[in-house]
């Protein structure tokens, strides 16, 4: 026993030597005199020179010389060139107003809650003296008000906001060395890898902006370098692996930044090495082959194109050789923007998107300004801002900015298009301010839903400068989040009052953000488009435990409005089902028709085809309206929905007999009113284009066509041709066409 242990200490203690002679340690803040150690001194001349100098006793002169080296190296390294930060920064000024008004307050939002040195263990108070929890600690470890700090320097002259975070800095870095932060484990760690990475990138900015003032000191640049030494030896320590979700990534792409900016630090080379293999699994694992990162949401979509921009913008100025996968997955990332975007060029609420709680869109203009920039595509142009956001001027250069104005700007030619792996399916008819628009929610990111909604099969539609089915953005701390990522706030269709997201599970941290265990799995039936129609066929399995299948079938005309199918057959037993519609409603025909007129006069109605609800309610949260169709029913039933946006007043749907009416050119009538002969429940019709729904048979030239299983069939009649698309949940077959008299076809 006695020789084994002496043989294990003997393999373990090289390899602890290593460590510690080859990288900045992460178990404390390295001092002065070990970032002077860990200088590769092949690197350059110079790093010998400061190297000797402090072995000599010269401290003082060596740390100064240090400064100045690194000062230098920022200068060609960073986004931009801090000795021409005062041309830049009055740029600034002209391009974009009211920027002092903005950092003024962005900063004081900041400034008047912490110190400068100000704590890091969560339960002390602020300078208000609120106990600082959970919520408003992460904001304090990402820092993001340090760059307004700064610039609130330049726009004074105040020596104080110069000094404030080099003194943050210190705080941290003392708290640290005294074990008076929260760690990681509890959840609200402040070297947590989306907190630090966040923190990184704006203390870097911070450290950009001042180094432009001969007021900021050697022992104050020699404070932000010590923590970025240390920060970065934390990220590389703790994420050994790859680790699902965009909270790795943020701080996989800071300790790239960090690698590319302190390319002379002993271990920097494994912290590239490491930082990019983390970044490409990310880049292959969570951006989805049809090209939305796999949180699905517009939100955390961005978050990424962020999270990816950085060290690319980086890399390439600085000539580092990155693998293709960045160039293909980022340029992608911006391809799907387009894909999904509204003819208002914004793109709709997925899931967990929170810039703008409660708002019923996406912004996206900026974000496609920085793709028009980086790969000057004149359909990134058609969304883009006129001029890249303040966010992202810092970060690039002046013969970058002037792309966006040279660039042409062109109308996409995409039109509705389907995101089959992330599960989006987009119908429109056109770009124009009158074309309109719906997308279908039909996808469940297995690896990590924790930003899934509630809302399988939902459906949101814009039409007439208008978001006329909406979702909404939410906000985690609010103490209705999980009300708001739940159904009753989606447009879908329910069983017995029972949401679609169960289980609701709180974060381990306590910051509010939650999650549901049980969501359900979707399931794509069909899919097709073409000049005259979309069709959609989906289910889902969240009422299987009920004993009853649901389904919805989503068909748009074309011409500028949807039929929705939502079908329920069960196993027996008694039940409700719910349709909900988001949106304010009047009521226009007792239990059958309801109304939506928004502030511009454009409106949509909401009309059930075939049969009536028991019951129309109407709820509200936020200001946020729902009305609710509700029907018993026994082994099975289905809504037949018509929603049909109108522009104005004149168009607006006035119907005195649901049986039989019009909507633009189609005829909306009962079987029985059909100019066909058919035993279909229901028909919808123009000219030579039938929509047959609940049908097993119909007649052409005297020849009455078969199908096997009641289904809903769009079929269009010309003179030598029969064209029959199945549009119902199960395959058929349709038995002696014209076509083929007394011959099978499967649908």
């Amino acid at each position: 026993m006695i020789q084994r242990f002496i043989y294990s200490c003997l393999l373990l203690l090289p390899f602890t030597v290593f460590a510690q002679n080859n990288g900045v340690a992460y178990s404390h803040v390295p001092t002065n005199a070990e970032i002077i150690e860990l200088l590769d001194v092949d690197y350059s001349s110079e790093l010998q020179a400061i190297q000797n100098n402090y072995k000599q006793g010269n401290t003082e002169q060596a740390l100064e010389e240090l400064a100045i080296y690194f000062k230098e190296r920022f200068s060609e390294r960073y986004f931009f060139d801090w000795k021409n930060f005062e041309n830049r920064f009055s740029e600034y000024n002209q391009l974009y107003s009211d920027r002092e008004v903005f950092h003024t307050k962005d900063a004081a939002k900041h400034l008047e809650l912490y110190p400068a040195s100000t704590q890091w263990k969560i339960g002390f108070e602020n300078l208000k003296g609120e106990t600082v929890t959970s919520y408003p600690y992460r904001h304090l470890t990402r820092q993001h008000k340090a760059g307004s700090i700064a610039f609130l320097y330049h726009y004074t002259g105040n020596k104080k906001y110069l000094d404030y975070i080099p003194e943050q800095a210190a705080s941290l870095n003392a708290a640290f060395n005294n074990n008076q932060i929260e760690i990681i484990e509890d959840g609200n760690g402040a070297y947590e890898c989306y907190r630090a990475g966040n923190r990184v990138w704006n203390w870097l900015l911070v450290h950009q902006i001042l180094l432009a003032s001969d007021d900021y000191s050697t022992t104050q640049q020699l404070e932000m370098i010590r923590t970025f030494l240390h920060t970065g030896a934390k990220l590389y320590h703790h994420h050994p692996v790859y680790t699902e979700g965009n909270h790795q990534t943020r701080g996989m792409s800071a300790l790239a930044m960090l690698a590319f900016l302190f390319p002379e630090i002993k271990g920097a080379d494994q912290w590239k090495e490491r930082s990019l293999q983390r970044l490409e699994e990310h880049l292959e694992r969570e951006i989805y082959p049809d090209g939305f990162q796999f949180e699905r949401t517009v939100h955390y979509h961005v978050d990424d194109i962020e999270n990816y921009f950085y060290p690319y913008q980086l890399a390439k100025l600085n000539n580092i050789e990155l693998k293709p996968i960045w160039e293909t997955r980022i340029k992608g990332l911006f391809d799907v923007l387009l894909k999904i975007a509204m003819p208002n060029k914004k793109a709709p609420v997925l899931q967990d998107d929170t810039d703008s709680p409660w708002a019923e869109y996406n912004e996206i203009d900026n974000t496609m300004a920085l793709g028009a920039v980086l790969f000057g595509e004149p359909d990134y142009v058609y969304f883009a801002s006129s001029k890249v956001s303040t966010e992202y001027y810092w970060y690039l250069k002046p013969e970058q900015l002037a792309r966006l104005k040279l660039v042409q700007k062109n109308e996409p030619q995409l039109g509705s298009c389907e995101l089959p792996e992330t599960g989006y399916y987009v119908m429109r008819n056109g770009w124009g301010e009158k074309d309109v628009y719906a997308i279908v929610s039909a996808g469940l990111t297995p690896e990590k839903p924790d930003h899934q909604h509630a809302d399988m099969l939902g459906l949101q539609v814009y039409a007439f400068g208008n978001v006329m089915l909406p979702n909404y953005q939410v906000r985690y701390y609010l103490h209705d989040f999980p009300e708001f990522k739940n159904s009753w706030v989606k447009s879908v269709a329910l069983l017995d009052s029972i949401p679609q997201g169960l289980e609701w599970k709180g974060n381990q941290g306590g910051s509010g953000f939650g999650k549901f265990k049980n969501l359900p799995e979707p399931r794509v039936l069909a899919w097709e488009k073409n000049k005259e129609f979309d069709l959609f066929v989906g289910s889902h399995n969240g009422y299987d435990i009920e004993g009853v299948k649901t389904y919805r079938t989503v068909i748009f005309i074309k011409d500028g409005f949807w039929i929705v199918r939502d079908q329920f057959i069960a196993n027996g037993g008694q039940h409700t089902t719910q349709q909900v519609w988001q949106g304010h409603y009047d009521l226009e025909k007792e239990e059958k028709h309801i109304r939506s007129v928004f502030q511009n006069g454009a409106g949509l109605e909401i009309i059930q085809l075939a049969d009536s609800a028991d019951q129309i309610s109407k709820a509200s949260s936020r200001g946020k309206g729902r009305s609710v169709f509700q029907k018993s029913f026994q082994n099975e039933t289905s809504w037949t929905t018509l929603l049909f946006p109108f522009e104005n007043f004149e168009e607006r749907l006035m119907v005195d007999d649901y049986n039989e009416f019009k909507a633009i050119e189609w005829n909306i009538v009962s079987g029985i009113n059909s100019p066909i002969k058919t035993n279909a429940k229901q028909v919808i019709y123009k000219k030579d284009a039938f929509i047959l729904l609940e049908t097993t048979e119909f007649t052409v030239d005297d020849n009455v066509v078969a199908v096997s299983s009641k289904s809903d069939l769009w079929v269009t009649l010309e003179e030598d041709k029969l064209e029959i698309t199945n549009c119902g949940i199960i395959e058929v077959e349709i038995n002696n066409t014209p076509v083929k008299p007394g011959k099978t076809v499967s649908l």
